[in-house]
């Protein structure tokens, strides 16, 4: 049995839900099926794949967002240019697994035996990217790899670029449903497909660069986005900061050292205070038209399918309450591997 694990980059459940996917709708329904899986905050790239591979919170692995204020260096360790793989702290499905494992375009690869890494889907147009993994896919289908993990890149491109209400990003979405139907037909073997993304989608209007913001006003400090989620660090009144942040006609949602805690948050690497921005706005200077990291419906709740060609799974699988910390417990639970380890996350298999 192969088990492939499909994130759509960026794909909220709304848009998902919108578009035209006669594939993914097929095997929704001849498999398990919601569209309430819940992604992990910050809804940002690096935390949200590690999370899916790990079965653990941020808390735990690590990856509290695309990049943080190291205290002890005093550096930005941004994960575009800082190797991920360094950085995450909690065992990989690619390590737990006791047989080779496929990682294409993800982000975080960590103990894969075969990677196509990221960065190269990176270097081509937005417009070739989806159709690129897929060429890199299916020279792997037949070898030994009995679990890949494909990132289908392209769908968050369009949703930043075009924005989430664009007709590019369903068009993107749409080619992905073809590119995943032309490679069950290629498959062999039997097969489970895992079909999920990592975080959703919404709209912007405005860019705020919340660190000049903040010194302008006063304080002193250091703000590490992840779109439209950002870690401060603060050498100054936290109290007076936090104030501050709740008088900014942009901020949505403040969460202090309790609230951190709360959302699985709380980590050596974690900002003083951490906050989301109000719909419509992103923090940094990237002008994008749809952008993610904060903690709407719309940004937290993402599709995700369960469809196994052989229809084993019929019956013995729960999404209620699913969430994204659940997929590594899951895959381990369905190849049958029993782990000596406590994930916080746990196995849909009833």
């Amino acid at each position: 049995m192969k088990v492939f694990l499909f994130i759509l980059d960026g794909c909220a459940s709304s848009e998902f839900e919108s578009a035209n996917t006669p594939f993914l709708d097929e095997i929704s329904k001849a498999g398990e099926y919601t569209l309430e899986c819940e992604a992990i905050f910050p809804t940002a790239t690096y935390t949200g794949h590690s999370t899916i591979i790990t079965g653990n919170y941020p808390e735990k692995h690590g990856m509290i967002g695309n990049q943080f204020w190291d205290r002890k260096y005093k550096c930005i360790r941004n994960f575009d240019f800082f190797n991920p793989n360094d950085n995450i702290e909690s065992p990989t499905i690619f390590e737990l697994l006791p047989f080779p494992s496929c990682a294409i375009s993800e982000p975080v690869t960590k103990g894969a035996k075969m990677v196509i890494e990221k960065q190269i889907f990176d270097k081509i147009t937005l417009e070739n990217q989806n159709q690129s993994v897929f060429n890199h896919l299916t020279t792997k289908l037949s070898s030994d790899i009995q679990f890949y993990m494909i990132n289908f890149l392209g769908v968050d491109g369009f949703g930043e670029s075009a924005g989430p209400n664009s007709k590019k990003y369903l068009q993107c979405l749409e080619e992905v449903d073809e590119l995943i139907m032309k490679i069950k037909n290629q498959i062999k073997t039997d097969f489970v497909f895992i079909v999920t993304a990592d975080h959703g989608m919404t709209i912007v209007k405005e860019n705020i660069n919340l660190e000049e913001k903040l010194r302008n006003d006063g304080f002193d400090v250091k703000c590490m986005a992840s779109h439209r989620c950002s870690h401060i660090y603060a050498e100054s009144d936290l109290e007076a900061l936090e104030r501050h942040l709740q008088s900014l006609n942009f901020i949505d949602k403040i969460f202090d050292r309790g609230k951190i805690e709360e959302v699985h948050l709380a980590h050596e690497r974690t900002g003083d205070i951490v906050v989301c921005a109000k719909i419509g706005y992103e923090f940094g200077d990237m002008k994008l038209n749809g952008s993610h990291g904060g903690a709407t419906q719309a940004e937290i709740l993402v599709p995700f399918i369960i469809y196994d060609s052989k229809n084993r799974l019929t019956g013995k699988v729960s999404l209620e309450s699913m969430k994204l910390v659940d997929i590594c417990p899951t895959i381990l639970d369905l190849f049958n591997i029993k782990l000596n380890l406590q994930f916080q996350g746990k196995s849909l298999l009833i």
